[in-house]
């Protein structure tokens, strides 16, 4: 994580955002899209 650059970690996260703020993620995947997001947010 801490080789990605914090331009492309900040729009994984945005979309990760986009994604589980629509709803229309099944659980499983929504919990793994969450945990990713937690490592980008500290890596911005």
């Amino acid at each position: 994580m801490a080789d990605l650059p914090f331009e492309k970690a900040l729009a994984e996260l945005e979309t990760i955002v986009g994604r589980l703020e629509r709803g229309d993620v099944p659980l499983e995947e929504s919990i793994a899209i969450y945990e990713r997001g937690e490592a980008l947010k500290l890596r911005c």
